[in-house]
């Protein structure tokens, strides 16, 4: 396991880059994505991939009054004004939109729907995971953890709701951060843009598959 100071130091834009199998996004708001040249990029590369299966992205939508909502961005952008955190989730969902109405076989966006626990990325095999905070120093600045895990197999224990008896410890920590992500994924419409009526199995709500 490695732990850095800054998200920066991990590079996440070249991590979407090399990305060849799945990528999956559980920050709930991503303006700093929209802002930024190099994750716009990494991701496009991973997508424009032909081997490239999908990216899952849960994202926040505008005028989510769910009682969880409001005090979840006061942690996310403390400091800044309820107008100011408004519109970075207006700018976060206007990205990821127009990135899966260009991709649309390729992205799906899960509506949150629960309290995120806290970030994380993953990248194929690699988990990256960090922490929200009441401070005045936002979370990119914080401490930042990236691991190396089995993800397919993580991901098809948590149809099992638990790991097996035979997990080891890293094992069960790795699928804790899976687990988080699965179930932010569950039971939400995968906003294709696709009709309704071509959606395959795959895109309807992850209620047993992740």
């Amino acid at each position: 396991m490695k732990i850095v100071t800054t998200i920066d130091r991990l590079d996440t834009p070249s991590l979407f880059a090399r990305s060849r199998r799945r990528i999956i996004l559980h920050a709930a708001v991503y303006g700093a994505f929209a802002r930024s040249r190099p994750h716009r990029e990494g991701l496009e590369t991973a997508l424009e991939k032909p081997e490239f299966e999908r990216l899952d992205i849960i994202v926040l939508e505008p005028g989510n009054d769910q009682g969880w909502v409001r005090p979840f961005l006061d942690a996310l952008r403390f400091g800044i004004s309820p107008q100011a955190a408004d519109d970075e989730v207006a700018l976060s969902h206007r990205f990821m939109t127009e990135l899966a109405h260009r991709f649309p076989d390729k992205v799906y966006l899960h509506p949150a729907r629960r309290l995120p626990c806290l970030p994380v990325v993953i990248a194929d095999d690699t988990i990256i995971f960090g922490q929200y905070a009441h401070a005045n120093v936002h979370a990119p600045q914080g401490f930042w953890g990236m691991i190396r895990a089995d993800v397919p197999t993580l991901l098809k224990w948590t149809m099992a709701g638990k790991p097996p008896y035979h997990a080891d410890d890293e094992e069960i920590a790795a699928f804790r951060l899976v687990n988080e992500c699965a179930r932010a994924m569950c039971r939400c419409r995968a906003l294709s843009t696709v009709p309704a009526r071509q959606l395959e199995h795959r895109d309807t709500p992850a209620t047993t598959t992740p």
